[in-house]
């Protein structure tokens, strides 16, 4: 396995923590030498659920996620490049370094709105041809994309371990060797398709056969920092009946343009939503897609 001829350089940066845990991957390894581990960023409200750092540019309204330190509109935040010793022996590449999700810090440009635009696009296991089955975990997710052009730095992230499933791969973004393969950085990336979460969004899911919910309307759903660093709503919904579900989220300070899938509503004095049938068969197990 290659490794650096000499000691990785500590990168200099202000280091921000998604989340405090620090995941060890059994088979990668590191080049010898320096590199640290960040402190903590302001910022507060929601907690990820894993430790997974804010990867793409987000338009925080209503609060962010602790350890997320955002600018203010239209000013968004330095982008912080990965600290730590990068790590190689993946299977996208076993010779090639990464920075590494759970275990290297870094965080994309962000900014706090009292408002935004938007388009929802609803996880790909809802809006496609996934099979989504009774008694079965159904995974539910919605992602809100700034519709007024915006743009913000951020990192791409990848998938390290193609051979498993998304769920127990490792996700992180490539460490490039400078000039003499004395210190790495990471490129980073201008995104032209920003994030856009609101903290006060709420959701239901109705049986549409019976009327009966079974996520009562004004529910919150998950905020979450997903494995490629993006912000998502989430929920994981497991039903006994099969049938047609309607999905509803309410988004009440941002417009909504536009859906991939499902209907949207836009007025005055109500929030806008956003609504996806599904329809659940008998037997089998669920999938779970990622935004």
């Amino acid at each position: 396995m290659r490794r650096p001829r000499t000691r990785f350089a500590i990168v200099f940066a202000i280091a921000m923590v998604v989340g405090l845990a620090l995941v060890p991957v059994a088979s990668a390894k590191g080049p010898p030498g320096g590199g640290g581990g960040g402190g903590g960023g302001g910022g507060g409200g929601h907690e990820t659920t894993v430790p997974n750092n804010l990867s793409v540019p987000t338009i925080m309204i209503g609060g962010g996620f602790t350890g997320v330190t955002c600018g203010v509109e239209p000013t968004p935040s330095v982008l912080v490049p990965p600290t730590g010793t990068p790590l190689s022996g993946y299977s996208i590449d076993p010779a090639a370094f990464y920075y590494v999700q759970g275990i290297h810090t870094w965080q994309a440009q962000c900014y706090t709105a009292t408002a935004a635009s938007a388009t929802a696009e609803w996880g790909d296991n809802l809006s496609g041809d996934a099979k989504l089955q009774v008694g079965k975990p159904i995974r539910v997710e919605l992602g809100l994309f700034d519709s007024t052009g915006v743009s913000m730095n951020g990192y791409t992230v990848v998938k390290l371990e193609p051979d498993k499933l998304d769920r127990e791969s490792a996700y992180g973004t490539l460490a490039t060797p400078d000039e003499g393969g004395l210190t790495y950085h990471a490129t980073e990336t201008t995104f032209t398709k920003v994030r856009v979460f609101d903290a006060g969004a709420t959701f239901s899911i109705m049986n549409v056969a019976t009327g009966a919910y079974v996520v009562q309307p004004g529910s919150n759903p998950t905020a979450e920092i997903n494995a490629g660093g993006a912000v998502v709503y989430g929920y994981n919904l497991r039903v006994t009946a099969v049938g047609a579900y309607e999905i509803t989220f309410a988004i009440p300070s941002v417009t909504i343009t536009g859906v991939d899938a499902g209907t949207y509503v836009s007025a005055a004095d109500v929030p806008d939503t956003v609504t996806l049938v599904i329809n659940v068969i008998a037997g089998g197990g669920g999938g779970g897609g990622r935004h």
